[in-house]
């Protein structure tokens, strides 16, 4: 996706597109366990965020909550729109800068921890999807992990919703993406060494959308949100299944460099 298109989605007050409130608060206490887990261990004093767009909009801000002992906390967006409404938003709390994944504003060997949550499979095309993992490698410190999401190529519903991305109506792009056994070559490729793997969030794309958004026209407030949450509840039952792999909306991996 092109800059400008997201520096023009960084000036709306809000997007009318964004995850309902209950749904955001499940997706970010599924990362932040998640990360949690595998940074077990690790002594976090800087973290670099990949995107800021949650930290900007959402309730599924991660930045402010990962480690509020680390030093820097630092995200980058793409966006100057959007990494200013992140630092307005949450203050001293993390540090914004403006740079592309592609080339990191970052020193080597810099960061204890970074998190790249579904920011990479917004490109087009595998060059630029490795340029950005190299970078990611490039600015991590001897024994930093690095944890990435992207969209789960597998899901039931990817090529049908990649398909509808394409169009006008949606806000942005699905990109390149691959799956966790290829993602798992290219961090190794790039120096580093793959150690865990998970598949997250089990909500069917697109339609729990609709569905929600349905429960808050038609519900009162409090109704609405007893219906959310129970489908949400129901839905994450996907992930005990061994199909989990073909359900989950994003694959999840974690590496360390040498």
């Amino acid at each position: 996706m092109k800059k400008q298109s997201w520096e023009s989605i960084g000036r709306e007050p809000e997007p009318s597109w964004y995850l309902d409130p209950i749904t955001a608060g499940q997706k970010r206490e599924t990362h932040l366990q998640l990360i949690r887990k595998w940074s077990e261990g690790i002594r976090v004093e800087r973290i670099l965020k990949t995107d800021l767009f949650e930290e900007a909009y959402g309730d599924d801000s991660l930045l402010d909550a990962l480690f509020p002992e680390a030093d820097l906390p630092c995200g980058m967006d793409a966006a100057f729109s959007t990494a200013r409404r992140a630092q307005t938003r949450h203050g001293r709390k993390i540090q914004a800068l403006v740079c592309d994944v592609r080339s990191l504003a970052v020193q080597d060997c810099s960061v204890d921890l970074v998190v790249s949550t579904s920011t990479l499979d917004h490109f087009c095309g595998r060059t630029d999807f490795l340029k950005a993992l190299s970078e990611l490698a490039r600015v991590l410190k001897s024994g930093g992990l690095l944890i990435i999401t992207l969209d789960n190529p597998w899901n039931l519903l990817y090529r049908p919703l990649r398909w509808f991305s394409s169009g006008r109506v949606s806000p942005f792009p699905l990109g390149y993406t691959v799956s966790a056994s290829q993602l798992a070559k290219d961090l190794t490729a790039a120096g580093l060494c793959p150690q865990s793997v998970d598949w997250l969030l089990h909500n069917p794309r697109g339609i729990s959308t609709l569905l929600f958004l349905g429960f808050r026209k038609l519900l009162r407030p409090h109704a609405a949100d007893k219906m959310i949450g129970g489908s949400l509840r129901l839905f994450e039952l996907l992930n005990r299944l061994p199909t989990r792999k073909i359900t989950a909306c994003f694959l999840a991996l974690a590496a360390r460099k040498p």
